[in-house]
């Protein structure tokens, strides 16, 4: 995933070079969208971190001053007005105004300012309103700010797989590409499992691996007791870790995993997928992890 966020800034960081010269793409955002747990927030913001075209630049009054804006939205933002007032809150601005007044600002201090990239993260906020109006509304207005003719301004907008939805709008379509985040699959991601486990438990925690979890069968439950989310993964295997450091333990075992899952779950050992002999039979909907907003 790391390898197609690069390729997807590459694709930005050209378009807006285009843009400056005439024949830009309308293609101006990006939708990544996928379960909670997989990754999303992380890769794309330690990507856009590398990237010296987003990092702060001083301006002619030599004040330090932003070219990409990260914000995350709020369980609050269930609006356009939300997210436009969240968005000039992110740039320190007044938030007194109506809906019309508030946007045109944005707009103007998105141009003044020189932002070249908005990532708008946990955007289902925005889009699980149950009224059509209020909804559309958010596409509105992203559609305006990705189909500007006096700035090139590219946004990145992630979240829970339901913000894919907003592409069944022709012209969010058309400005947009996607980004999907999966989760793992315990038979054909087995290896990068097992390098998860030795990166975060040996390499990071310093502690030895049990030859009980070297086996394909115990790196499945451990794909299954996280629903394959790779960022759930690593938490789980963090504390997992914790727990043996704590107990001036070298060795990590199965038993820190049992417990582990134990204390996030508050299932019983039938129940407990590092215990259970039919451990691909048990059914996680009820524990979600945040698998669903």
């Amino acid at each position: 995933m790391d390898t197609l966020v690069e390729r997807d800034l590459d694709y930005i960081i050209t378009n807006i070079e285009d843009f400056k010269n005439g024949a830009a793409s309308p293609r101006r955002g990006i939708i990544a969208y996928g379960p909670s747990g997989t990754g999303k927030t992380t890769a794309i913001r330690h990507a856009v971190a590398k990237r010296s075209e987003f990092q702060p630049h001083l301006n002619e009054h030599g004040e330090l001053v932003p070219r990409s804006i990260y914000l995350k939205l709020s369980s609050q933002c269930s609006s356009a007005i939300d997210v436009i007032r969240a968005l000039l809150r992110e740039m320190n601005l007044p938030t007194e105004g109506n809906k019309e007044e508030l946007e045109r600002e944005l707009k103007n201090q998105v141009r003044e300012r020189q932002i070249s990239l908005i990532h708008l993260d946990e955007l289902q906020h925005a889009v699980r309103s149950n009224t059509a109006k209020a909804f559309e509304a958010i596409q509105d207005l992203l559609k305006e700010m990705l189909d500007r003719d006096d700035w090139h301004l590219h946004m990145i907008l992630s979240g829970m797989p339901r913000i894919h939805n907003m592409r069944a709008d022709g012209q969010i379509h058309r400005r947009t590409f996607v980004l999907p985040f999966h989760c793992m699959d315990p038979e054909a991601d087995d290896k990068w499992v097992g390098k998860l486990l030795v990166e975060t438990a040996v390499n990071f925690c310093g502690l030895t691996l049990d030859n009980e979890l070297l086996t394909p069968e115990f790196r499945e439950r451990l794909c299954l007791s996280m629903n394959g989310a790779w960022g759930k993964l690593i938490e789980f295997i963090q504390g997992a870790s914790f727990r043996a450091v704590a107990h001036n333990r070298k060795v990590l075992k199965k038993t820190d995993f049992t417990r582990e899952f134990e204390r996030v779950s508050g299932f019983s050992d039938d129940e407990n997928i590092f215990l259970a002999k039919n451990f691909r039979d048990i059914d996680l909907s009820d524990l979600r992890f945040g698998m669903e907003d």
